[in-house]
């Protein structure tokens, strides 16, 4: 699978390492392999990346970075082959209900943190795929995103999400 358009969201958080880590040689270089071409980084509270860096990583793997703070995402996620964000649970329905691939990353950094129960469930059906930060190089070139079963938001599937999600909160 080609990913040409990649994009990626750490929401309303600062999740600087997710950002850090999608502009890292590793990650870049798997991307390039993959005839990535556009990578759109929504980086939220996290520090953006600096324009020369930019204009480096457009010169060195001939991949466009578009970046922003926050604005409506609909269209981010419709032209987006993968999606790469952190494990909230906006996030997450955000990739399953638009019907694409996607990794999520855990912030390990977060107290009383359940985004992995969440991303262990969301795996566990074959929705998604999940790492740490260290690990997103890693699973871009080996994971087989083609192979993820569609989400179908009909009321079982839903039941099921709301009741591990509500059982996780608890927590």
């Amino acid at each position: 699978m080609n990913l040409t358009v990649v994009y990626v969201t750490v929401g309303t958080t600062k999740f600087d390492a997710l950002i850090n880590a999608m502009t890292s040689t590793p990650v870049l270089h798997a991307l390039q392999k993959l005839k990535c071409k556009k990578l759109v980084l929504q980086h939220g509270n996290s520090t953006p990346v600096a324009d020369s860096e930019i204009q480096l990583i457009h010169e060195k793997y001939s991949i466009q970075v578009d970046q922003y703070k926050f604005r409506p995402n609909v269209e981010d996620i419709r032209t987006a082959n993968v999606i790469i964000g952190h494990a909230g649970a906006g996030t997450c329905m955000d990739i399953l209900n638009n019907g694409k691939a996607g990794l999520i990353v855990i912030n390990d950094e977060l107290m009383d943190n359940h985004q992995m129960e969440l991303a262990r469930q969301l795996a566990s059906e074959q929705y998604l795929y999940y790492c740490k930060v260290d690990e997103i190089s890693i699973k871009i070139a080996s994971l087989d995103f083609g192979a993820l079963r569609p989400y179908e938001p009909a009321t079982e599937n839903m039941q099921t999400f709301m009741a591990a999600l509500n059982e996780l909160m608890r927590h």
